[in-house]
């Protein structure tokens, strides 16, 4: 295989992989876990949302103002959370490396 070939193969596994890890990201973090990236954040509504890396949808978790206020817009993040009746209560949001 001359190194064209090499070079195609390697391009071709690399998005493939990079297709592919997102997918199982929610469910290899475990119960009450969520990746995406935080593309809004409400702080009259208490609120921000991230587009799930898995499901690939957007959703929201409600989180106090302390929690709102350090939130990085478009980062990749994994938020840990309970819920609070029918929603999502956000009790830590860390950078997803």
């Amino acid at each position: 295989m001359n190194k064209i070939h090499q070079l195609a193969l390697s391009v071709i596994v690399l998005a493939i992989a990079s297709v592919s890890i997102p997918s199982w990201a929610c469910d290899a973090m475990g119960p009450n876990r969520h990746v995406g990236v935080i593309t809004q954040i409400d702080p009259k509504a208490g609120t921000f949302t991230i587009i799930d890396a898995q499901k690939r949808m957007p959703m929201t978790f409600i989180a106090g103002k302390e929690l709102l206020d350090g939130l990085p817009l478009n980062r990749n993040v994994i938020v840990t959370f309970r819920m609070a009746g029918e929603r999502m209560m956000a009790n830590a949001v860390v950078p997803a490396s």
